[in-house]
């Protein structure tokens, strides 16, 4: 068993996306509260998030975007249609936490405490693009992630895994022009965000090849998603030999969902969890950060969390 560092804020609560809107606050007291009724709860250690600055935010978003996102929150908020939800007084800080989430997890991992983190962020990130909100999410969490420990670490090789059932079209375009990141994504083809994620998108410029989208059929089930993962995330990995792995990890392909239409079950996640593991442990010194992305149904939510981080905590 290994220790699992937990970067938490009870922000994360307080974002509110609407009346019945299914990116509700539960899905992350429902989270939390399963993780510490399980056997394991005792290898976890719980962290507060700490606040993402300004300078960091702007790694991947320009200013002129989240300081509008800033005053429209503190003037009360309002629908925003390209993100599909509300925003209220509590988001843009509630954010600012999710965003600082990965980098309290980047520090403590690269500094020795742990080699394994995950964070229950919220609002989610992966769909965020340099200008705008969009698809429930506000900042890019796991691209912010990215370009800390590229800056403040020197890691010239990061790995980001995207297992959504969405595309997480936000984080593809940070970085398709660069090397230093491996962007993996296996999501449901023809699913929002439409016409992105084709399997022949693969980057661009000094970027080609360095994208990997592998869009997979409505109804998937557990044996195709892992032998797709398989077949073309594994040896692009370890070819690739990241020193660090970071998940986007969405848990919208549960056969429960509401809005994935996926047929995962906890067996896939506990897979994905042990591919991590094997994968980290070649190159990465076993170091893995996991931000959680999607998960709409609450009791697939908390079977995949539990599964997936309990994989991760037996080593």
């Amino acid at each position: 068993m290994q220790s699992l560092l937990l970067a938490y804020h009870e922000l994360f609560i307080e974002h509110d996306a609407g009346p019945s809107h299914p990116e509700r606050p539960e899905r992350i007291s429902t989270v939390m509260n399963a993780i510490k009724s399980t056997p394991w709860y005792e290898n976890v250690r719980i962290v507060e998030a700490r606040e993402a600055n300004p300078e960091e935010v702007a790694l991947i978003h320009n200013p002129l975007y989240f300081n509008a996102m800033r005053r429209l929150c503190e003037a009360g908020g309002q629908y925003l249609p390209s993100m599909e939800s509300n925003i209220g007084p509590e988001s843009y800080p509630a954010a600012l936490r999710a965003a600082g989430a990965g980098l309290t997890l980047s520090d403590g991992i690269m500094n020795g405490k742990s080699n394994i983190g995950f964070a229950p962020t919220r609002p989610p990130g992966h769909h965020a693009t340099k200008e705008r909100p969009m698809g429930f999410c506000i900042f890019n969490n796991i691209a912010i992630t990215a370009k800390y420990l590229i800056n403040k670490y020197n890691i010239d090789r990061i790995c980001i895994i995207d297992f959504d059932v969405h595309h997480g079209n936000g984080t593809e375009e940070a970085f398709w022009y660069d090397p230093r990141v491996l962007y993996c994504s296996l999501h449901r083809d023809n699913l929002f965000p439409y016409n992105k994620g084709r399997q022949n998108d693969t980057g661009e410029k000094e970027g080609k090849g360095f994208t990997i989208n592998i869009p997979l059929h409505a109804g998937c089930d557990n044996e195709a998603f892992i032998k797709a993962f398989d077949r073309y995330i594994v040896p692009k990995v370890e070819e690739f030999e990241p020193q660090i792995l970071l998940a986007s990890a969405g848990f919208d392909a549960h056969i429960r969902d509401i809005i994935g239409g996926m047929r995962l079950t906890g067996e896939t996640y506990a897979a994905i969890a042990e591919r991590l593991l094997k994968l980290a442990s070649a190159s990465a010194e076993g170091r893995i950060i996991s931000l959680l992305e999607g998960g709409y149904d609450l009791e697939g939510l908390v079977e995949g969390v539990l599964s997936y981080l309990g994989r991760l905590i037996e080593g």
